[in-house]
């Protein structure tokens, strides 16, 4: 009966060594996820960032609203209703939006450098998901990250 108990208390051993490997991985996965996607929405928004950068044309059109102007210069958010005005909102949604698997690829694509052929795919890409207030919320964050640097 000694012997049956010890094995019992064994086996239960066992089993909590098997739920902490468990919840580790579990743990070390749910970091990782969390870790890629915040990277990967942060890298969408730095390319929003650069595209809209090299568009003069389409920051002119983003100024010539007296509220997107006000709100970059002053950062008092514009009465349109913009679904988000800050980075950290816009890279949720971006992270909401697109899953790792999609943005990763974008960051491959774009790392290795693109044509306009290309660059014009992406943002097609990017657009099959936006509305289009989602896009110039998109813009108008954009925008502000330009200015701020």
């Amino acid at each position: 009966m000694n012997e049956l108990s010890h094995c019992i208390a064994g086996d239960e051993v066992i089993k909590w060594w098997l739920g902490v490997v468990l919840m580790f991985f579990i743990t070390t996965g749910v970091i990782l996820y969390v870790f890629t996607m915040d990277y990967a929405s942060e890298k969408a928004m730095t390319e929003i960032t650069k595209e809209l950068k090299s568009n003069e044309d389409e920051i002119s059109k983003l100024l010539e609203d007296p509220e997107i102007r006000k709100y970059i210069e002053t950062g008092k958010p514009p009465k349109q209703n913009l679904p988000f005005t800050t980075k950290n909102e816009a890279v949720q949604f971006i992270s909401e939006r697109y899953s790792v698997q999609e943005l990763a690829g974008i960051r491959e694509k774009v790392s290795k450098g693109l044509n306009e052929e290309e660059k014009l795919a992406v943002y097609e890409k990017l657009l099959e998901k936006v509305t289009d207030d989602e896009l110039m919320a998109l813009k108008v964050v954009a925008l502000k990250e330009i200015k701020k640097r």
